[in-house]
């Protein structure tokens, strides 16, 4: 009889979606997965798991790219898909330490080795119900990675965990920020009421951290692609300044002349695209600085990778076997995975790598044929109300504040008399704010009680 073969987990990647694990209470309380403890999280997904609520092989497709999928056949490694997202497992050697189980990969790996995947929505309202940017100024996708990462503090619950999501950008004024858009205001992280250019108290609420996916993490672009500016923005020059990490300048393209600019081609794939000896600009993490107009510099961090880099993708995970030494390394210093038995007979689990996803805020915007009575403004006027440029239209009523949308209707009420339906899983985007229609007919009276 041959050997046993034994394959153990290396790491796993889940995707964890507010819209679709938020829960309300009797209150009832809309609660966010992400404010639960740990182990209410783990009776939440143990329960949607079993009664089939919460699959992500049905919201995305995930696929091994480029090398990755020479080096899992190299390696002898398995990757599988599962409904928090997937699984990379190893052939391992067991070996026993100090009254340990440990579990050493049978192939050695290479310190430059790294696994890309792909992952892309495979519902068409997903842009809808999650907070994620809809006109970015470039056609920059996600990028996932457990390089230079630190472990999460779930404060106030004690445990920490592993968001593969990097920390909020700092608030730069002139930059354009979508409704929805998160930012660090010296420690204070805050999301967008409105479309906003500035730091207005009015067109930002504080918010918890909570390692969301953010415009921090839409950083992946090819050495080429075009930079878009709002044409109100009446941008007739600008500089842009790409900078590696060291912050060295490595090109400079300025453009200008009396036309609005709308969209500008940037080429950084040389230093000097008019020189055929010219320096190739490396793949990599860097600053472009873009000065339009009279307006203050923005920065945008950016990588630049042209190879692993597609438009169609909306994110990349890059799992990478450099990082070490860190709860987000995959093998101890000792070359050893992560999960073991220890020498009280406890399981050591593997790593397991967060994408967050928090859920969209929208204005929920109320519409009646023949409008509404004084009645119902006055009796919803504690969360509706009709805006100023509205006052002379009754016939829309809209919410006070911007409202999550989530898979669970939550109660829309005031008191215990009045209830309000809730809006479909489309968005509409209309000056600065982004509002969700509902129509009011007989079928879904505005007042349920």
């Amino acid at each position: 009889m041959g050997d046993v073969i034994i394959f153990k987990r290396l790491f796993e990647v889940q995707i964890l979606h507010d819209y679709f694990l938020t829960t309300v209470d009797a209150t009832p309380t809309i609660i966010s997965f992400f404010d639960k403890s740990k182990m209410d999280k783990d009776n939440l997904i143990e329960r949607k798991l079993e009664n089939g609520l919460y699959d992500i092989r049905n919201l995305f497709e995930i696929e091994p790219v480029g090398d990755t999928k020479s080096i899992l056949n190299n390696y002898k490694l398995v990757w599988a898909k599962t409904a928090l997202g997937f699984i990379v497992g190893t052939e391992v050697i067991v070996e026993n330490q100090a009254g340990e189980t440990l579990y050493k990969p049978r192939f050695e790996f290479s310190n430059d080795t790294n696994l890309t995947f792909s992952i892309k929505p495979s519902v068409s309202f997903f842009n809808s119900v999650s907070n994620i940017s809809l006109r970015p100024p470039f056609p920059s996708i996600y990028y996932f990675t457990n390089k230079d990462k630190e472990e999460f503090d779930e404060a106030p619950q004690p445990y920490t965990s592993l968001p593969i999501s990097n920390k909020v950008n700092p608030h730069q004024d002139g930059l354009q920020y979508e409704m929805g858009a998160l930012a660090d205001f010296g420690g204070t992280i805050r999301e967008a009421l409105q479309y906003t250019d500035g730091n207005d108290p009015s067109h930002w609420e504080d918010i918890t951290d909570k390692r969301f996916i953010s415009n921090a993490d839409r950083v992946l672009l090819p050495h080429n692609f075009n930079y878009t500016f709002k044409k109100e923005q009446n941008i007739t020059q600008v500089e842009f300044v790409l900078e590696d990490e060291s912050n060295t300048e490595l090109k400079t393209i300025s453009l200008g002349g009396i036309e609005v600019l709308e969209r500008v081609h940037l080429n950084f794939t040389k230093v000097d695209e008019n020189n055929e000896n010219s320096d190739l600009i490396p793949a990599g993490r860097y600053n472009l600085k873009v000065k339009a107009g009279g307006g203050p510099e923005v920065v945008h961090s950016i990588n630049l990778n042209s190879t692993i880099y597609d438009k169609n993708h909306f994110a990349i995970i890059d799992i990478r076997f450099d990082e070490q030494n860190s709860p987000y390394s995959l093998l101890d210093a000792g070359n050893f995975l992560k999960t073991r038995i220890n020498a009280l007979d406890e399981k050591i689990t593997h790593p397991v790598f967060e994408i967050r996803f928090k859920n969209r805020r929208t204005y929920w915007r109320y519409n009646k044929d023949g409008g509404f009575s004084d009645a119902d403004a006055n009796n919803t006027s504690d969360f509706l109300k009709r805006e100023p440029e509205l006052a002379i239209t009754p016939e829309k009523l809209i919410s006070a504040d911007p409202r999550g949308l989530t898979e669970t209707l939550a109660p829309f009420i005031n008191g215990t008399t009045l209830m309000l339906p809730h809006p479909v899983p489309s968005i509409k985007i209309e000056k600065e704010r982004i509002f969700s229609e509902i129509f009011i007919n007989q079928s879904n009276r505005l007042l349920n009680n």
